[in-house]
């Protein structure tokens, strides 16, 4: 592992932890599937919180990073584009999140 994916995953980490602190002060109530409220500061809330921050947005990215990675870049092959182009979308992903949870918490 590179040191730019180690800065990479270690800012990834931190936006994510970021994240979740700032959520947990702007995070309001929803439902869950079955169509029940679900408090805003309930553990249900948080582990829905915590999943999204550390899975969904992870596997949205590897996605979005393996779609990107088939864009001609310097000649370099497709597997060795595809980790940084993911890490380089979760770390926009989450720097979005936290922008919005920084707006929303003052506003």
């Amino acid at each position: 592992m590179g040191n730019t994916t180690k800065k990479q995953l270690f800012a990834i980490v931190i936006l994510a932890i970021l994240n979740f602190l700032v959520s947990t002060f702007t995070v309001g109530d929803g439902r869950d599937l079955a169509g029940h409220v679900v408090e805003g500061q309930s553990e249900a809330m948080r582990g829905a919180t915590i999943r999204t921050l550390f899975l969904g947005i992870q596997l949205i990215s590897f996605l979005l990073g393996s779609l990107l990675a088939l864009v001609p870049y310097k000649g370099k092959p497709y597997k060795v584009k595809v980790v940084p182009f993911s890490l380089t979308t979760a770390i926009c992903l989450q720097l979005a999140l936290l922008l919005m949870g920084v707006v929303k918490l003052f506003l």
